[in-house]
């Protein structure tokens, strides 16, 4: 089968018109527009030969356990809020390094309190966006509580706020060797450790796909 066009698909979507396309596997024909719809959450295949619209269902994500240790990118800030993006568990006994992948992305959320400072005026002080930070899950439905308190959880990658470079531990700031902007952070023992191996650059693309 050769297939082109591959995207991910919600119940509902027009995916085709029923002159170019037939419907495979989770895919329907709307009779009343003549349109193929999808029938299922998943991929979207188009078989350009047999000219079959069809979706492949996705994997159903592995919801993370009350205290497991996760990774994750700040997205945003907001009302003192920090929005994460959940990629997959860290485990960190009896060694760390091992990184399991969810097989999508899952919604979490830090609060002050939960930073793990005696006192937190702007969360933006100890996140900021496109940060990469270990977490403890502490609540069992999404979007996900998560904690930052103990020594190994919190940022271990940041970009510069000012010109996006990577930013360098120096002492118990960061500092950018661009432009020599020194900023805070909540940081984690493994912020300078190479124990965690992580493609950062593939994880940060992934919000942007």
């Amino acid at each position: 089968m050769s297939s082109q066009g591959v995207s991910y698909v919600v119940p509902g979507d027009v995916v085709a018109v029923e002159e170019e396309y037939s419907e495979g596997q989770n895919v329907y024909v709307d009779y009343d527009t003549g349109v193929l719809r999808v029938a299922s959450i998943g991929k979207l295949k188009l078989d350009n030969v047999n000219k079959v619209a069809e979706v492949i269902p996705a994997r159903r994500l592995k919801s993370p356990k009350k205290g497991a240790t996760v990774l994750g990118l700040v997205t945003q800030v907001r009302e003192n809020l920090a929005f994460v993006d959940i990629y997959g568990e860290v485990a960190l006994e009896p060694r760390p390094g091992r990184f399991i992948e969810y097989s999508g992305v899952l919604d979490g959320v830090i609060t002050p309190e939960s930073v793990g400072v005696d006192r937190v005026d702007d969360i933006m002080n100890f996140v900021r966006p496109n940060d990469i930070i270990l977490a403890r899950v502490m609540s069992t439905i999404s979007p996900y509580l998560l904690s930052l308190k103990g020594p190994q959880l919190g940022v271990i990658y940041a970009l510069c706020s000012r010109c996006g470079e990577v930013l360098a531990l120096e002492g118990g700031s960061l500092k950018c060797p661009a432009c020599g902007n020194v900023e805070n952070r909540k940081l984690s023992t493994f912020a300078n450790s190479k124990l965690i191996r992580l493609d950062i650059r593939r994880l940060i693309l992934r919000r942007f796909q």
